[in-house]
């Protein structure tokens, strides 16, 4: 059975994240003779978190998916969540306020916060706020604080 969590964080920690070990994980979720192993995806893909949705306020929109446009469709929900709220830049007290949802799956973006802050960069490069969060990866001076998460349930 499901030790914890919803239907979808057990895809979501077990098969869609490369078996990792989840927040509050000890171990592997799959062990290394588990045959469910094999479903799970070799290199975790950064872009579901921005797809994947358990109905509270603080997550990405609700959207559907189609297998022939999956890759377009995954850059843009990841591109509208983090312009739209998901990563708030102010280059004078140079402070990036991130989702917590990039702190939950931090090693899926990552191995430092400048991972972390290169990859989304990646995603909003080619705004006003992707160029002025580049400048302050680039010189390091930066600190990060973790915003508030909505809980609600969105209707």
């Amino acid at each position: 059975g499901r030790s914890s969590g919803t239907e979808k964080q057990w895809y979501q920690r077990r098969v869609l994240r490369g078996n990792k070990k989840g927040m509050i994980d000890l171990t592997r979720p799959f062990s290394s003779t588990d045959p469910r192993l094999g479903v799970a995806v070799k290199e975790v893909d950064p872009r579901i978190h921005f797809a994947l949705n358990c109905g509270s306020k603080g997550c990405p929109p609700i959207r559907v998916y189609s297998a022939d446009k999956l890759e377009s469709q995954l850059t843009r929900a990841t591109k509208s969540f983090l312009v739209s709220g998901g990563c708030e830049v102010d280059g004078e007290s140079r402070r990036v306020s991130l989702s917590p949802i990039l702190k939950w799956y931090s090693s899926d973006f990552g191995k430092t916060e400048g991972d972390m802050l290169k990859w989304i960069c990646r995603f909003i490069g080619a705004t006003e706020k992707g160029r002025l969060l580049q400048e302050l990866v680039d010189t390091k001076q930066y600190r990060i604080v973790w915003q508030g998460y909505d809980w609600g349930l969105n209707h």
